[in-house]
């Protein structure tokens, strides 16, 4: 009788020991695996670009971020900075219109970046 019990304990402790191995090797990724880092971002209401899409007239107003310095760039899908400005003096709801158009029709991306975080919107010029 007391084969049998001591298999069964030999086994089920064998099991737990296996089990255990398996949870710690799927938290910790294998050596070498890439890492995604993910940036904190802006809510989504912070950056309004308007009108989306336009003729080269652009206005856009940043919300929540007053007291903070804020870095605004327009870049275009190849990844050329085409206007950077940095904004200091900014109230609770900052206008700012530009005017764009110079700018070739195409796709741009209006980037917000404050405190570490950053939010992208899509910007259509016609």
């Amino acid at each position: 009788m007391k084969k049998p019990l001591l298999f069964v304990l030999l086994c089920v402790t064998s099991l737990g020991l296996c089990l255990g191995q398996a949870t710690q090797a799927q938290a910790a990724p294998p050596i070498g695996a890439h890492q995604t880092v993910t940036r904190p971002t802006l809510d989504d209401k912070t950056l309004v670009v308007y009108p989306n899409p336009s003729t080269g007239i652009v206005h856009f107003t940043i919300s929540g971020l007053e007291g903070r310095k804020v870095d605004v760039s327009i870049i275009n899908v190849i990844g050329t900075v085409m206007y950077r400005e940095t904004l200091t003096e900014l109230n609770e709801r900052y206008t700012k219109t530009l005017d764009l158009s110079r700018f070739a029709n195409g796709l741009y991306y209006v980037k917000l970046e404050a405190d570490n975080a950053s939010q992208l919107c899509k910007l259509v010029i016609r």
